[in-house]
């Protein structure tokens, strides 16, 4: 056989451009590889890592995108290498996606309106800018109402409402205000009825409540917990006809009920001030008295010494200190005994060097030159004193024939003294429950109450039954208390929060780094909307430029391709604006008419905001739900209502919120919706989930417009494969 004339084959050859393209496409697989194994964390500030490189890869695999057959591997590496460029420059780039997403959006509301004269829309654009700024006028004019009390508000309302519910609440201090003038009223008509006017407070571990009956004559609490008092436990205190002090573990604070006739405008009225300046700022004040005959004298007993004011806490001086410098003073009080005298008594305990603790119980004769004597000692220690019968209610001097000059709670009980016997226990005695030591005590014409931390007795005469006055509330922790992570939670509640609120400089200095870190750190929550704000003006000035300035970056035999694929997407972003707004329309106005009748504080922009956020999918209605609630909670810190109206409120605008989103959900957006975005539910939330995960806030946003755009880019290639 010849085989000469046979041809040989010839193996094919790799050009250089080929052998370039592969050792390309090989450089640019291993960096995708590599960059997102590293990522986008702060240890990957490498030069490998640098934007310019996977921008440079980029172009260089556009080059050679005609020079190899397997197109796809390229297209499918300049793909990968985008998403990580636009992942690593986020926070660059989002300004240019929110500034070209406002121009597009403001583009359509232009469009949208009956004005096609540029006059026309001059004068619309006007119209439409002076009803926002009025709507925003009004609305900040009215925050700015209840501002100024909001914080305040919100924390009285956590110590004395969040914490007693949760935490629970032990009683500290008990004290009684007798008010003088209904005592002249009946001096000088002998046939009126008028009864000695009392106000009861009670101090707890959160704050001070002012006692109250209610129309069938049971007591109920009223918070004054504000000012500076807030988050301070309470150890002692005392209230004369205009004025409240309380004791705590940092000085003592004063609550003004009415401005004092000697005051000026600056003094502050029922608002709780620390006084400044004194001998015991950083002490443990643990018993304060003000004497009812004069309510300019103050004394005040701490863990170490008795101090005094005759000037309403002007000047300070020391009581006794030979008596009282290395003493720990318990118990202040002032009576005026049989003989018309006017007596303070104080109870204190010196360091002893055993373990057995003995109070000591001196007095004094105001406006005498004896000193300080000292009654026979009690075998008990003594908590609390209180005056006896003959003084109750006795407060224009006068004696009167009674059995008993001094109470004391101890922690056996009530003990009694006058001055034809020593100190015996009372015989009759309220089953308290708990320990039956009695930590509080204190005496009114109304009778004698006392207490320990969990429950507060009370009883008219000596002769008379004990009868429950209050008890305490246990909170829903108390049955979890063995838990750590109860225990915990309660500290954090109880320390750190008021801490926080409470500690100015420390708040300060939070707040300013908190604000710091969002507004001055580049791509930051502000920082991104100011720029994207100046995109939006240069982008809206011309939008129609840059757009057809995008369609010439594509090459010429791709460009109808490019322009069919844009013209499909702004039609499905149109369908889908125009819906939106419908809806948030609808839902806005629906909104602000029910909270309106609910009684909402702000309702107009409560219900606007409701609507604009119901474009966030799945979770809008719900963050517009919150605002309803921080809305309400101003209005309860403000004190447009009260604790039981607040918790009715709530509920009501809890069904509001779940109602309003049955009917958008089964009425308003499936209507009008369906056309725009024929999409699964299930699928909305996917994307809304993976949008939050990878731009977070902005990509919940943006996640129905992508779904837009993919199912625009999807529908026309459907159509051009079935051409």
């Amino acid at each position: 056989m010849n085989t000469q004339n046979e041809t040989t084959p010839q193996q094919p050859t790799l050009s250089g451009a080929t052998i370039l393209a592969i050792i390309s496409v090989v450089l640019a697989a291993g960096w995708i590889a590599f960059a997102y194994y590293i990522g986008n964390g702060a240890d990957s500030n490498r030069m490998l890592l640098h934007p310019i490189i996977p921008i440079l890869l980029i172009v260089l695999l556009t080059r050679i995108y005609r020079w190899i057959d397997i197109r796809s591997i390229v297209i499918l590496e300049i793909v990968m290498i985008s998403l990580w460029l636009f992942t690593r420059l986020l926070d660059v780039l989002m300004p240019f996606i929110l500034g070209f997403g406002f121009a597009y959006v403001f583009r359509f509301l232009w469009n949208a309106l009956p004005f096609k004269k540029q006059y026309q829309r001059g004068i619309a654009t006007t119209m439409i800018v002076l009803v926002c700024g009025g709507v925003l006028f009004y609305t900040g004019r009215q925050v700015s109402r209840q501002t100024s009390q909001m914080g305040a508000g919100l924390l009285k309302f956590y110590h004395e409402i969040v914490l007693p519910y949760t935490v629970g609440e032990t009683f500290k201090a008990i004290t009684i205000s007798t008010n003088p003038s209904s005592e002249e009223v009946e001096r000088d008509n002998e046939d009126s009825t008028t009864e000695t006017l009392e106000t009861f407070y009670l101090g707890t571990n959160h704050g001070i409540y002012e006692m109250q009956r209610d129309a069938e004559g049971k007591p109920f609490r009223v918070g004054i917990t504000n000012g500076a008092l807030l988050g301070k436990p309470i150890q002692s205190l005392t209230a004369s006809e205009n004025v409240i002090y309380a004791g705590t573990q940092s000085g003592l604070y004063r609550y003004y009920k009415v401005a004092p006739a000697d005051g000026d405008d600056t003094t502050p009225v029922q608002i709780w001030q620390k006084l400044k300046n004194t001998p015991f700022d950083t002490l443990s004040v643990q018993a304060v008295h003000v004497p009812h005959w004069d309510d300019t004298q103050i004394y005040v007993g701490t863990e170490n010494g008795l101090y005094a004011s005759n000037n309403a806490g002007e000047a300070w001086y020391p009581v006794a200190p030979n008596t009282y410098d290395e003493r720990s003073v318990v118990s202040i009080i002032s009576t005026t005994d049989t003989n018309g005298d006017r007596a303070i008594y104080v109870a204190s305990v010196g360091q002893m060097a055993t373990a057995a603790i003995v109070t000591t119980v001196h007095w004094h004769l105001e406006g005498r030159s004896f000193g300080w004597e000292e009654l026979s000692s009690i075998t008990q220690e003594v908590y609390a004193l209180a005056g006896g019968d003959e003084t109750t209610g006795n407060i224009d001097g006068t004696s009167q024939v009674a059995n008993i000059e001094l109470y004391a709670g101890t922690p056996d009980g009530l003990h009694e003294w006058n001055r034809l016997h020593d100190w015996q226990k009372t015989e009759r005695m309220p089953t308290i429950s708990g320990s039956p030591a009695l930590l509080m005590l204190t005496s009114a014409p109304s009778g004698v109450y006392v207490g320990n931390d969990t429950s507060i007795w009370h009883r008219t005469t000596a002769a008379t039954k004990w009868r429950r006055f209050t008890t305490y509330q246990e909170g829903i922790s108390h049955a979890y208390k063995d838990q750590l992570i109860v225990e915990q939670v309660k500290s954090y509640l109880t320390e750190r929060i008021p801490t926080i609120a409470q500690t100015g400089s420390e708040a300060v200095k939070e707040g300013f780094q908190f604000a710091g870190s969002i507004a001055f750190r580049f791509g930051g929550f502000i920082a991104t909307v100011f720029l994207a704000l100046i995109v939006f003006v240069y982008a809206n000035q011309s939008f129609d430029n840059y757009f057809r300035s995008f369609v010439t970056l594509v090459p010429d035999a791709y460009r109808e391709i490019a322009k069919t694929y844009l013209r499909e997407v702004d039609k499905n972003l149109q369908e889908f604006l125009r819906g939106l707004v419908t809806v948030i329309t609808i839902v806005s106005i629906i909104s602000s008419i029910v909270y309106s009748i609910i009684g909402v504080p702000f309702a107009l922009v409560i219900g606007i905001l409701a609507g604009i956020c119901n474009a966030i999918p799945t979770f809008g209605p719900f963050i517009g739900g919150a605002f309803a609630f921080v809305a309400m909670l101003m209005g309860l810190a403000a004190g447009d209502f009260g604790t039981i109206d607040f918790l009715i409120r709530c509920a009501f605008v809890l069904g509001a919120i779940l109602g309003i989103q049955a009917i958008d959900n089964s009425l308003i957006s499936p209507k009008i919706m369906s056309d725009a975005v024929d999409v699964d539910p299930l699928l909305i939330m996917f994307a809304v989930i993976v949008g939050a995960a990878v731009l977070g806030f902005w990509g919940v946003l943006l996640a129905i417009p992508t779904i837009v755009v993919i199912k625009s880019v999807v529908a026309v290639s459907q159509a051009k494969e079935s051409v």
